[in-house]
């Protein structure tokens, strides 16, 4: 305590300092300017008792109370009762004792001590007052209240001349709107700005606002917060390396490795920048943006230049994540990359634009834009509009492909079942025996077409109208009919893993495949069944209506 308030005193130590070197002011003297009766008091030395109405005056400063006892030569007095003085024509101080050098021009009031400054109101037992300085110091605690503000700390001080109150040690800051609690506060009346030092937390009925440093706009209600700082309430919960809070418009903007989590619904968002509009019903984060929805055990890893996230609010009725720009995704039944993504979670669609790519265990699904359909946390169907293609890898050698217009696949389990593809319908694929030798590869067109999966290999294939089927043994078939038109083989963008979708990479669009994409994924990063022959020979349906 000791030395915080020697801390404090070091204004006034410097104010002094300052006029002293501008030079000395010329010594006044003090004035008697009233009293009902003056006399000489025997037990005093040259003490003079005024009592009565008492009013002393020390250049343009007057001292009013009760009784005192000047002291002329010393040019001091000790001032009883009902003391009341006035500085500037602005500060007023109450006390029921105080001692006053003219010399120094320095005061010390005792009991009930009150300092008054516009609607600015100081209340202590003991408080010291510097007229050069313009400082009131109290080492002991104090209440002050401004408006409906009341301030509460052990140590402090008042600059009247800048009209700034410094607060230490157990600062509470109580009001209609906010509670603050902090180890070191400086309150500027003149501009309505606090700043505080230290450990430090503000509540309000809608969040909880901590940090290490920072300031707060009286008038604005609006915070800015460093040094690990955190807001929260019950379902969310932000933190960065500095805060911004307009609490008016229920604002809140992280700046540098910034996390928000909303437990409610249960999302992460993390990136350099991140803003939360809390009454619009929405946030976003960009620069590094990831986005987490871990709803269920198989959580849903995102990123982008730039994803939204809308949450229900007077303004929205639905729930929704949407990213722009250098999309990428990892869960643990799929994968993907686009530069557009919508992901509705009300009725869990993933809406996938721009040059969409998705994997699914060894497959690999593009089209003009995709739409993901889950259920129970698991692929239920996927739906490729325009220019659909899937590739899957053979067991042994070579690709699988499907393309149409339009491809749609559905799933059980996590399991592919069927795949309906219509409009200009293609297939290659490789048929082997039990054995895994190699029949042939079939090269199949049709108007439309359905594949039938079981034990994740086709059992069945139904084609509809202008068909045309042939089954050609390997060494027939050259190498560039191996490849429908439109191949392109991306397996080295496909992220490995949550913290792969961040890598950048260098997207090699290939008409045949390299030979290290041939590889097999690894074991932890395998998929749920999609499009590969089964080891036993489909049977071909060709109807001529669906």
């Amino acid at each position: 305590m000791k030395a915080r308030y020697i801390s404090l005193l070091f204004f006034s130590l410097l104010a002094v300092s300052v006029f002293a070197q501008n030079g000395e002011r010329k010594k006044t003297r003090i004035h008697i300017e009233n009293a009902d009766a003056i006399a000489y008091s025997r037990g005093l030395v040259d003490a003079q008792r005024c009592v009565g109405n008492v009013v002393m005056r020390h250049d343009s400063t007057y001292f009013y109370c009760d009784s005192a006892y000047f002291f002329e030569k010393k040019n001091s007095f000790d001032a009883f009762g009902h003391i009341h003085i006035v500085v500037n024509d602005s500060v007023e101080i109450f006390s029921r004792t105080m001692n006053y050098d003219g010399e120094s021009r320095f005061a010390e009031f005792h009991d009930d001590v009150r300092l008054m400054d516009d609607s600015t109101v100081l209340e202590t037992n003991y408080l010291t007052y510097d007229r050069d300085a313009h400082l009131a110091n109290y080492p002991n605690e104090a209440v002050t209240t401004r408006g409906d503000k009341t301030l509460v700390s052990k140590i402090g001080s008042y600059r009247d001349d800048i009209k700034e109150l410094s607060f230490l040690k157990d600062v509470v800051v109580t009001s209609p709107k906010y509670q603050m609690y902090t180890d070191t506060l400086f309150y500027n009346t003149n501009i309505e700005k606090m700043w505080f030092h230290g450990p430090t937390t503000i509540v309000n009925e809608e969040n909880t606002m901590q940090g290490g440093y920072g300031y707060y706009l009286v008038d604005r209600d609006v915070a800015f917060v460093t040094q690990k700082p955190v807001l929260f309430n019950e379902t969310q919960w932000f933190r960065s390396d500095s805060i911004y809070y307009d609490r008016n418009i229920s604002f809140a903007k992280a700046m540098g490795a910034a996390d928000m989590i909303d437990t409610a619904y249960k999302v992460i968002m993390r990136g350099e920048y991140v803003e939360l509009w809390k009454q619009r019903g929405y946030s976003f984060v960009t620069d590094s943006a990831r986005v987490v929805y871990y709803d269920g055990g198989d959580s849903l890893y995102m990123r982008a230049d730039t994803m939204f996230f809308k949450f229900k609010s007077d303004l929205n009725k639905e729930e929704r994540i949407w990213g722009y720009r250098g999309i990428r995704f990892f869960k643990s039944d799929m994968q993907g990359k686009c530069d557009s993504l919508d992901f509705r979670v009300a009725d869990s669609t993933i809406r996938m634009r721009v040059a969409p790519v998705l994997w699914t265990d060894n497959s690999q699904l593009t089209a003009d834009s995709i739409n993901i359909v889950i259920s129970n946390h698991q692929i239920d169907s996927v739906l490729q509009y325009h220019n659909a293609f899937i590739i899957s890898r053979d067991t042994i050698a070579g690709y699988n492909q499907i393309k149409g217009s339009d491809i749609l696949s559905s799933f059980c389990n996590g399991n592919l079942r069927n795949v309906d593809v219509t409009e200009n319908a293609q297939t290659i694929y490789w048929l082997r025996e039990d054995d895994a030798s190699l029949i042939g590869i079939n090269v199949s067109k049709a108007d439309n077409m359905r594949i039938l999966m079981e034990d994740g290999g086709i059992s069945r294939i139904k084609y509809y109208r202008e068909i045309d089927e042939t089954m050609f043994p390997e060494k027939e078939l050259s190498e560039s009919d191996r490849y429908l038109p439109g191949f392109q083989w991306n397996e080295e963008v496909r992220p490995k893993d949550r913290d792969d979708i961040f890598r950048v990479v260098r997207e090699e669009r290939q008409s045949e495949p390299a030979a290290s994409s041939l590889q097999e994924p690894a074991e932890e990063n395998q998929m749920p069944a999609a499009p590969r022959p089964h080891r036993r020979k489909p049977v071909a349906d060709k109807a001529l209506n669906p």
